[in-house]
C-alpha cells in the first residue's frame, strides 16, 4: 500500500514538473502577433529579457535597462522579469527556441531576425490593443522597425550619426568668428568649403599636416548618405533591386570621389596608394587634433571624442550631419523585440511597446547608459537625457545635433534595407571602389556598374 501511494505521489510530482516546464518553455509554434478584434491583453506572469554581452558589458551600461525593467514591474506588480546580460551570440538560443521573451537588437539586424530567422513577433496588433500612440515617434526611426509592412521591434533610442568639430581650428582658419558655432542646417557644400579652408601643408608643399575631416570610407553610415542625398534611390525594396548607375546615385559617389581627389578628408580605414600615403604621411586615425571634423558614431560615444579634445585643451562641439537637397541624414536605432516563440506574448509585447510611452522613455534614458529618446517631444524639449554629459561639465554644447533634421532621416545601415546576403557585397564593393581610387585606379563608374549587376544577380537568387 505504501509503495502504491509513493508511486502516486511521484507521478503527481512528475506531472506538476512537466506542466511547469511547459508553461515556462518556448511556444511550439511561432507567434504571428495576430489578435482577434477587441482583444484585451493580459499582462502578468514571468518573462525573460536577453541582452548581448558585448553591448552591455558592465553595470554602468546595464543601469538604464535595469531602471526600465524596474519601472515596468512597478507598473505591473503581477509581472516578474528575469534579465540575462551575458549572452555572446543569439544564434544557438534561436535555434533551440530558448531566447528570452524580449531581446535587444539593432536596426541592422531586424531583417535577419524577422525574415531569415523568423525570430520576431510582429507588434502591429498590440499597438492597437494597448492604445500606443506612434505619432510622436520620429518617423524615420519608426520606419527602421518595419519589415514587409509589419512592425517588428520597438526602437529604444535613436543612433543619429554626426560630427564632432574642432572649434579652434575653424576659428583659426577664419571660417568661424570667435564664439561662433556651425548651425545644424549647414549643407554638404558648406562641409566641402570648410574642409578646403582647413587644409595645411608642410614646408615641402606636398605633405599634409592638417585637413578637413577624418572620414571613414569603409563604414555603412558614412557610405550611405550620399547615395540618397542628391535624389538617388539606390535600393528598391519592393522590386528587390539596387541601382548604382542612376545619375543621381552616381552624383553622390562622385562627391565622395571629390573629397578624395582634392584631399579634403583623411580616408580612414582604407589602404592608400604610395603617392597618397606620402601626402597623408603625418596624419592617422589617431591624430584627431589635426582634423576640423571627426565622425561621431552616436550620442553614447561622444564622451570618448570629447575626452581627447578636453585633454588637449581644444574647444569642441557637436554638429549634425550636413544637409543635402534631398533626405540624407544618416540615422539608426537600437531597441527590443518579442521572440516569436515566447510563451507570454501579451506581457512581452507590453514591455517592448512601453518604450513608445513617455514614462518608458524616461525610465530608460534618465540613467547613466541612456541615450537619445525616440519620442520627438522628449528629445527636443527636455534635457533629462543629457545626464552623461552634465556631470562632466558639457553644458552649452550642441545637443540639438542629435535631434536636428529629423525630417531628413535615412537609414544609415545597409543591412536595414537589403537582405543579409547582400550587405557585405555592397559594403565591400563600395569600400573597394574608393580604395581603388586611392591607389590611382580611377575607373570608379565601371566598378559601380559591376557592383550593381553583382547585387541584382544575387538578389534574384534569393527570391
Amino acid at each position: 500500500m505504501k509503495k502504491k501511494i509513493l508511486r502516486i505521489v511521484l507521478l503527481a510530482v512528475a506531472t506538476a514538473l512537466f506542466a511547469g516546464a511547459a508553461a515556462c518553455g518556448p511556444a511550439r509554434e511561432p507567434q504571428t502577433g495576430s489578435l482577434p478584434e477587441n482583444y484585451v491583453p493580459e499582462v502578468g506572469g514571468r518573462i525573460k529579457l536577453t541582452c548581448r554581452q558585448d553591448v552591455y558589458p558592465n553595470d554602468t551600461t546595464r543601469a538604464a535597462v535595469r531602471n526600465w525593467v524596474n519601472w515596468f514591474v512597478s507598473q505591473n506588480p503581477t509581472v516578474s522579469v528575469e534579465t540575462d546580460f551575458n549572452v555572446p551570440d543569439y544564434s544557438p538560443l534561436i535555434a533551440s527556441k530558448t531566447l528570452g521573451d524580449v531581446f535587444w537588437l539593432a536596426d541592422d539586424q531586424v531583417y535577419k531576425f524577422a525574415v531569415s530567422d523568423e525570430a520576431l513577433m510582429p507588434l502591429d496588433y498590440y499597438v492597437e490593443a494597448f492604445g500606443i500612440d506612434l505619432t510622436n515617434v520620429y518617423a524615420g526611426i519608426h520606419e527602421l522597425a518595419v519589415v514587409n509592412g509589419r512592425l517588428c521591434f520597438a526602437a529604444a533610442c535613436t543612433s543619429i550619426i554626426n560630427f564632432v568639430y574642432n572649434v579652434d581650428l575653424l576659428t583659426e582658419a577664419g571660417v568661424l568668428q570667435t564664439g561662433e558655432r556651425i548651425p545644424n542646417d549647414w549643407t554638404w557644400d558648406d562641409f566641402k568649403h570648410y574642409c578646403e579652408a582647413l587644409k595645411r601643408y608642410d614646408n615641402d608643399g606636398v605633405t599634409l599636416t592638417q585637413t578637413g575631416a577624418m572620414f571613414p570610407f569603409n563604414w555603412s553610415p558614412t557610405l550611405v548618405p550620399n547615395l540618397y542625398g542628391f535624389g538617388g534611390q539606390w535600393v528598391d525594396k519592393e522590386n528587390h533591386r539596387v541601382n548604382f548607375t542612376d545619375d543621381k546615385v552616381k552624383k553622390g559617389v562622385e562627391e565622395m570621389i571629390y573629397l578624395l581627389e582634392n584631399r579634403l578628408v583623411y580616408p580612414a580605414f582604407i589602404t592608400m596608394g604610395s603617392e597618397m600615403r606620402k601626402e597623408y604621411g603625418k596624419l592617422t586615425e589617431n591624430t584627431l587634433e589635426n582634423y576640423g571634423f571627426v565622425y561621431c558614431t552616436c550620442y553614447t560615444t561622444l564622451p570618448q571624442r570629447a575626452e581627447v579634445y578636453n585633454k588637449a585643451g581644444i574647444e569642441w562641439d557637436s554638429i549634425a550631419w550636413p544637409t543635402y537637397e534631398y533626405k540624407g541624414s544618416p540615422t539608426g536605432a537600437l531597441g527590443f523585440g518579442v521572440f516569436s516563440y515566447t510563451r507570454n506574448r501579451d506581457t512581452a509585447a507590453a514591455m517592448v511597446l512601453s518604450l513608445y510611452t513617455e514614462e518608458g522613455q524616461r525610465a530608460l534614458h534618465s540613467q547613466v547608459g541612456g541615450d537619445v529618446p525616440v519620442l520627438q517631444n522628449l528629445a527636443e524639449n527636455e534635457d533629462f537625457w543629457h545626464l552623461d554629459m552634465r556631470s562632466d561639465g558639457y553644458d552649452g554644447k550642441n545637443y540639438d545635433a542629435f535631434t536636428s533634421n529629423y525630417d531628413r532621416f535615412v537609414p544609415c545601415q545597409i543591412a536595414a534595407v537589403v537582405p543579409p546576403e547582400l550587405v557585405s557585397v555592397i559594403t565591400d564593393g563600395l569600400t573597394n571602389l574608393y580604395t581603388a581610387y586611392c591607389k590611382n585606379q580611377t575607373s570608379w563608374a565601371d566598378k559601380l556598374a559591376e557592383l550593381e549587376t553583382q547585387c541584382n544577380d544575387l538578389w534574384a537568387t534569393l527570391e
